[in-house]
């Protein structure tokens, strides 16, 4: 093994509260919900300010260390001693995620290292480790309402149906008074219940791009899986078991499901996989930058899953959970890519131990374990929307114009080999692109016609060299 990029979501952060956008009016609250007693910060040991802008709790602070210490490990019997001074961290721009970085770091014994943040000060990172940018062109777009009721039928009802007993547990566990708050929303002859309120679509990613049923249980569901990673134990008013949790969790997972349709992660997810493959044959090709972390999202991560079409069970959790600290790794072993999905358990995280644990996964689009480094590459020029990716990146591969390293220090590391990149993907990766400005007869011609463009501007492409059985 001889280099990884590491994409993680934070740690364990308190609980956003109810309302905004996609709440009902007079929803706007804990307190309209629930004749429970309301978790403060106190309990999850944070003070006011950190517990109301969601940073890490002081349970979850302990959990990010062991992560990196297990990377640390895993990777040096793989035969990667972890140099700092080639390690680079980024971090989406939410303080959660910063502290995430640093704690991790710190695990991986690079304690010192600097954590770049996507902001104001590095805007070329934004589009890879934020979750919901979109390229401001009027083309690369999130999914529309009828994009997004197509992916289920579009009919909301049932919907609700299908989530019912989830929704059912939800509300008797939130102990809903019959006359909340939050119902005076509703019509007087409907009853006060979570499954009574209407689906309104909000555009939100991270809502399922719909308020309503679903997304409601499901985030009373998040807060109190939350509660419990936190290490409390009187997690969901004492009304469920740390089982019964995992399983209305699910309405969570169902959420993100929505939120990471084939629209969200084309829109929202094509710049951070373009920078994982360039990344990795970079790294394949021998640059001091050989471990690449970042930290942001289960929503990145989520984006990712569904470009790449990978499936995975994390122990202790529903099916394409990305549970807080959960990372997906590409780690680049010899002229190979191998991808796996790292994690802690909810057990393992409520009781403090820390335990990760890992599930190999195989790339469909690829079909093996150990991807070629330059089939990955093909596989994600295929996944990304061109149209998605930033004009720098984007151009560069359509063109074969490699971008000079001092353009944008932040995004150095793979904006110096974009014309290697274009050399691999350039072909399938441009055809994408020029199939959107002009549809052509058939894919093949039109290849063939953008290699020969491509060949007259002296870009030459190459196909996948045959790696030796050992993979090197």
């Amino acid at each position: 093994m001889t280099g990884a990029i590491y994409v993680s979501r934070h740690g364990v952060r308190s609980p956003y509260p109810p309302g905004g956008v996609g709440w009902p009016k007079n929803g706007q609250s804990w307190e309209a919900w629930t004749s429970a007693p309301v978790k403060r910060a106190n309990e999850f040991g944070m003070t006011q300010n950190a517990f109301e802008t969601q940073e890490l709790t002081a349970h979850g602070k302990t959990l990010v260390k062991p992560l990196g210490e297990s990377a640390q490990k895993a990777w040096a019997a793989a035969g990667l001693e972890v140099d700092c001074g080639r390690v680079k961290t980024y971090a989406d721009d939410s303080t959660r995620d910063v502290q995430t970085a640093r704690l991790w770091l710190e695990g991986l014994g690079c304690a010192s290292n600097e954590v770049d943040v996507a902001n104001g000060s590095l805007p070329e990172m934004v589009p890879i480790l934020s979750d919901d940018f979109v390229q401001p062109n009027g083309i690369c777009k999130v999914a529309t309402e009828g994009q997004a009721r197509g992916r289920f039928g579009g009919d909301v009802d049932a919907l609700t149906a299908a989530h019912a007993r989830g929704i059912d547990e939800v509300q008797i566990a939130l102990e809903m008074p019959s006359d909340a708050d939050a119902c005076k929303d509703l019509p007087s002859d409907v009853e006060c219940a979570i499954a009574s309120f209407p689906y309104e679509y909000d555009a939100m990613p991270w809502h399922g791009l719909f308020g309503g049923p679903l997304y409601y249980a499901q985030y009373f569901a998040e807060s109190w899986m939350f509660e419990y990673l936190s290490g409390l134990d009187d997690f969901a008013n004492h009304k469920l078991t740390p089982e019964e949790l995992v399983r209305l969790y699910g309405l969570h997972v169902a959420i993100m499901g929505f939120a990471s349709n084939y629209f969200n992660s084309r829109a929202l997810g094509s710049a951070l996989l373009a920078y994982v493959a360039v990344s990795a044959r970079e790294i394949v090709r021998g640059h001091d930058a050989n471990v690449r972390a970042l930290f942001a999202h289960d929503t990145n991560i989520l984006y990712l899953r569904h470009l790449l079409d990978l499936d995975w069970i994390a122990t202790g959790w529903p099916m394409h959970a990305a549970p807080t600290g959960g990372a997906l790794v590409f780690e680049v072993r010899g002229q190979a890519v191998r991808t796996v999905f790292r994690a802690q358990s909810p057990a393992s995280q409520h009781s403090g131990e820390g335990t990760v644990d890992e599930a190999v996964l195989v790339i469909p689009a690829c079909g093996v374990e150990l991807c070629p480094v330059e089939d990955f590459v093909r596989v994600v020029a295929e996944a990304v929307d061109a149209n998605c990716l930033p004009a720098d990146l984007r151009e560069a591969l359509i063109r074969g114009v490699s971008v000079r390293e001092d353009v944008c220090t932040g995004m150095r590391p793979w904006l110096m080999v974009l014309g290697a990149f274009a050399a691999a993907a350039g072909g399938a990766f441009i055809a994408i692109a020029n199939e959107r400005r002009r549809r052509a007869p058939s894919a093949a011609s039109l290849l063939a016609a953008t290699r020969r463009g491509d060949q007259q501007e002296g870009l030459a492409l190459v196909e996948s060299n045959p790696l030796s059985p050992d993979g090197v």
